[in-house]
């Protein structure tokens, strides 16, 4: 089922839809909906984490992604290894962060088998761009993610 509130469109089961849509309506003022995106964004993000919507919510086309999620599947690769990568965060990674889909999953684990690959992925994408870097200024919940990604592998921030 597919449910729009202006720029926002939720995608999921008719129940999970609906509840999304009416904790949008009721958490977020109506001028929010027509907003920046950017602001918009971070706020969505927010109540995603609070209430681990199960649907999904774009933002004109762009996914909304969870902070939470994305962090806990990216700490399960990092102490189960690579094998371990869902295909929520590997989603994730080709979407979002500066790489090709290398055919499927195991395509992109054989291209980034381990957590150096990964960091140096971070580092320096498949467009030569560091992935935080890399993000258009609208995309504040992905930016967000990238943030603590990068906390996470050691690597700096550059202005």
């Amino acid at each position: 089922m597919n449910l729009r509130i202006e720029k926002i469109t939720i995608y999921g089961f008719k129940e999970d839809a609906e509840f999304v849509q009416k904790t949008l309506l009721q958490s977020l003022p109506m001028e929010l909906f027509k907003e920046n995106e950017s602001i918009a964004r971070l706020k969505i993000q927010s109540l995603i984490d609070e209430f681990n919507f199960k649907a999904a919510i774009t933002w004109n086309g762009n996914t909304v992604w969870s902070k939470k999620k994305i962090l806990k599947d990216l700490k399960r690769i990092m102490h189960k290894g690579m094998n371990a990568l869902t295909d929520h965060l590997y989603a994730f990674f080709h979407l979002c962060c500066g790489s090709i889909a290398h055919y499927n999953k195991q395509g992109w684990i054989c291209e980034y088998p381990d957590l150096e690959a990964l960091r140096n992925f971070f580092y320096k994408n498949e467009y030569g761009h560091g992935v935080l870097e890399w993000q258009p200024w609208w995309a504040t919940d992905r930016i967000e993610i990238i943030k603590e990604v990068y906390k996470m592998f050691g690597l700096k921030e550059t202005p």
